[in-house]
């Protein structure tokens, strides 16, 4: 299945910044281009899944239905690096959006001493929650993981409310 190779987005202009006094990172809010890129990067995963979960692609795109795809996807054994790229890509923007739509995280640029990477982001000063999507995935393609989105996904939620109720019984206290 030939599937589109995204291309790379560059920095560009940023907008306004900030920087975590409990983090290392440096945050940006995205640009249009960045955007532009994840709005495409979820469309393309939608597309992933019509091609190796069509059972899944009737409905709206869903952790459930890329978890299928995914592990279809890395049981045909895919060695093309461009296009494992890719799907690294796909699957963990979409796990990134997922974590947006559903969390109330944003779209960033995380920048540290290794460089600058797409990660969403929320409750700055409330636990300064941040996950780099893309990677997480990829850490798992190297370990061939499949059926792990939507477990992650309920991880990442119950570890966030944790974070919070214990900056709420803090700053109750105070």
């Amino acid at each position: 299945m030939a599937m589109p190779i995204p291309p790379d987005f560059g920095s560009g202009k940023k907008a306004d910044a900030c920087d975590s006094s409990r983090m290392k990172q440096r945050i940006n809010p995205i640009n249009a281009n960045e955007a532009a890129w994840i709005k495409t990067q979820i469309e393309n995963a939608a597309t992933f899944v019509e091609g190796f979960a069509p059972q899944s692609s009737e409905c709206r795109l869903t952790l459930s239905a890329l978890d299928r795809a995914f592990a279809a996807w890395i049981a045909s054994e895919p060695t093309d690096t461009y296009l494992i790229n890719a799907v690294i890509n796909y699957v963990g923007i979409a796990l990134g959006q997922a974590l947006v739509d559903g969390m109330g995280l944003q779209w960033v640029i995380a920048t540290d001493e290794q460089g600058a990477d797409l990660a969403v982001y929320g409750f700055p000063g409330r636990g300064d929650v941040l996950v780099y999507p893309a990677n997480f995935v990829a850490k798992r393609w190297e370990r061939r993981e499949t059926n792990f989105l939507e477990r992650a996904y309920e991880q990442i939620g119950h570890d966030v409310r944790a974070v919070l109720r214990k900056w709420q019984v803090f700053h109750e206290a105070d």
